[in-house]
C-alpha cells in the first residue's frame, strides 16, 4: 500500500519487482561415512582439502601429503614432535577422501562412526608400558617420555576401538537433533548431494544407505565386493554370472555401483594396494559437474592415482554387467585406466531412470525449486502468485536448457510450465495448495556410437556431349 503524502516535495519508495531467482544447487558436495583414526565421532565435519581432513582425522602434522600415511615429522634429535605418530591403520575411509581429492572433489562432509580396531595384544602393549615408565623414572631421558606418550595413546584407542562394529554404527539411530549416530548425521547437513561409505559391501548396511539416499534425493555411490568370493554373502554365484545381479541386490533410482577395486601407490608398502572405487568416482563426478555439468554423464574419464585394476575385463564379459546396471572400471591400452559404464542399479526394473545423469539432473532441479520457492509460502494464493511462480520456474529452467541439460532447440521442446486455474482449481485454493506442474526433457549419454559403412558404386560418367 503506498504511503500518504501531505506535504509537497520527491518521495523515493522501494517497490519489490517480483521476481525471485532460483539458484541451482550443489550436485557435488559428498557425504562420506566410515571409521577414522582421529577426529569427533558421529558429528559431521566440512571438509574442502586432503591436509584439512589429515589433520583432523589421521591425527599428526604433515611435512608432503603423498599418501594416507604421510611423513613423520621430527625434532633436532630425530624425536618426533607430536604425541600421534603415523600407524599402520590406514582405514579405507582415509583412502576413498584421499582418491576423492586427488580426481577433482572439493568438498565433502565427513562422519566419523569409530576408529578402527588394533591387532596389538593390550596386554603386551602395557607390560611394555610398564617396562618404559620404570626406565624413565631410573634415567629421566626425554625421548622415553616421547615413547611413552606414543604407547599410552595406542592403548587408550585399542581400549576405545576393539568392541567398534562398524556396520552398526554406519546404520546408527536417529534420537534427535545432537543425538543423532551414523547415517542420521547427514540429517543436520542439508546440502549433501551425494553419499558414500568407501569399502562397505555389506548388503545390510547398503540397503540401509540406500532407505536414507530414497528418502532424501541423494545420490549414493556403492563399492562392489572386493572379489568375485564375497559375492556368496549376498546369496550370488562366485563369478560374473552372479556379479551381473548384483544391481538387483542393491536395487535404487538414487543408486550406482562401480566394479572392480583399484589398484595405487602405497608409499609406506612401496607396492600397490586395492582401494574401493567409490572414493575414486565420487572425486569424478566433482570433476565432471565443474567441467560440464551434471546433465554430462560421469563415464569416459580418466581415474586418477589408478594404477591397475583388481580385475580386467574384456568386452563380452561386461555386455551383462552394464545392462544389468553395474558400472565397469576398464584399462584399455589405448586411453587408460576409465569409468566405462553410467546407469543406476534399477536399469531393468525402471528404465526411466537408468541413466545416472538423469536422475542427479532431477534431484538438483527438485531441490532448487523447493529452495528457491519458499518465499511464496504463506503468500496470497490467487493469479498474481501464479504468474511470479511460473515466470520464477521458467526462468530457472530457460538457463538450465542453455547449459545443455535439456533437449530441443527451443524453450517450448525443453520444457513446460503450467501454473493457471486449470492446476489450481478453487478446492486447492480453499486447502492452501498451490500447484505447479513442470516437464522437462532430459539429454541422455550416447552410450552406443554406431557407424554404418558400405560399398558405394562409382558414379557414373556423363553421357559424351
Amino acid at each position: 500500500m503506498a504511503l500518504e503524502y501531505y506535504t509537497p516535495g520527491v518521495y523515493v519508495e522501494e517497490v519489490s519487482s517480483g521476481f525471485k531467482p532460483i539458484t541451482g544447487v550443489p550436485t557435488s558436495i559428498v557425504g562420506f561415512i566410515g571409521e577414522t583414526q582421529e577426529g569427533p565421532l558421529n558429528k559431521p565435519t566440512m571438509i574442502v582439502s586432503w591436509g584439512q581432513y589429515f589433520d583432523n582425522f589421521i591425527g599428526y602434522r604433515l611435512v608432503e601429503k603423498m599418501s594416507p600415511r604421510g611423513t613423520k615429522v621430527l625434532d633436532a634429535n630425530g624425536n618426533a614432535e607430536m604425541e600421534h605418530l603415523p600407524n599402520d591403520i590406514i582405514t579405507k575411509l582415509d583412502w576413498g577422501i584421499y582418491a576423492f581429492f586427488n580426481n577433482g572433489g572439493s568438498k565433502c562432509y565427513v562422519v566419523s562412526v569409530a576408529t578402527p580396531s588394533v591387532t596389538s595384544d593390550p596386554k603386551e602393549l602395557k607390560k611394555e608400558i610398564e617396562k618404559i615408565t620404570q626406565e624413565f623414572k631410573e634415567k629421566k631421558d626425554p625421548k622415553k617420555q616421547n615413547e611413552l606418550k606414543i604407547l599410552e595413546t595406542k592403548l587408550a584407542k585399542m581400549s576405545s576401538s576393539q568392541s567398534s562394529n562398524i556396520s552398526k554404527e554406519i546404520i546408527g539411530n536417529d534420537g534427535g537433533p545432537n543425538n543423532r549416530t551414523g547415517l542420521h548425521c547427514f540429517k543436520d547437513v542439508t546440502e549433501i548431494a551425494l553419499l558414500v561409505a568407501p569399502g562397505i559391501t555389506e548388503q545390510a548396511v547398503l540397503l540401509e544407505v540406500l532407505s536414507y539416499c530414497e528418502t532424501f534425493n541423494i545420490f549414493a555411490i556403492l563399492d562392489a565386493p572386493q572379489t568375485l568370493d564375497e559375492l556368496s554373502n549376498y546369496g550370488l554365484a562366485t563369478n560374473f554370472n552372479g556379479l551381473s545381479e548384483l544391481g538387483a541386490k542393491l536395487v535404487s533410482k538414487q543408486a550406482a555401483v562401480y566394479f572392480p577395486w583399484i589398484k595405487t601407490y602405497d608409499k609406506k608398502t612401496d607396492s600397490n594396494i586395492s582401494v574401493a572405487p567409490s572414493g575414486f568416482v565420487a572425486g569424478i563426478y566433482g570433476r565432471v559437474d565443474t567441467e560440464r555439468g551434471v546433465h554430462k554423464a560421469p563415464a569416459n574419464e580418466v581415474v586418477r592415482l589408478a594404477q591397475d585394476l583388481e580385475y580386467n575385463l574384456s568386452d563380452v564379459e561386461q555386455e551383462t554387467l552394464n545392462q544389468k546396471g553395474v558400472n565397469c572400471i576398464r584399462n584399455f591400452s589405448d586411453i587408460g585406466i576409465r569409468v566405462w559404464g553410467a546407469r543406476t542399479t534399477i536399469t531393468v526394473a525402471d528404465p526411466e531412470w537408468k541413466y545416472i545423469n538423469v536422475r542427479r539432473l532431477f534431484n538438483m532441479v527438485e531441490k532448487s525449486l523447493q529452495d528457491g520457492s519458499k518465499w511464496a509460502v504463506f503468500e496470497p494464493n490467487d493469479v498474481f502468485l501464479w504468474k511470479k511462480l511460473k515466470r520464477n520456474v521458467t526462468a530457472f529452467l530457460n538457463r538450465i536448457h542453455k547449459s545443455g541439460a535439456l533437449v530441443g532447440h527451443s524453450a517450448d521442446q525443453a520444457f513446460f510450465v503450467r501454473c493457471d486455474e486449470s492446476t489450481n482449481p478453487q478446492e486447492n485454493i480453499d486447502a492452501g495448495i498451490v500447484v505447479i506442474e513442470i516437464g522437462i526433457a532430459p539429454v541422455k549419454p550416447a552410450e552406443f556410437i554406431v557407424f554404418r559403412i558400405s560399398q558405394k558404386s562409382p558414379a557414373m560418367a556423363d553421357d559424351a556431349a
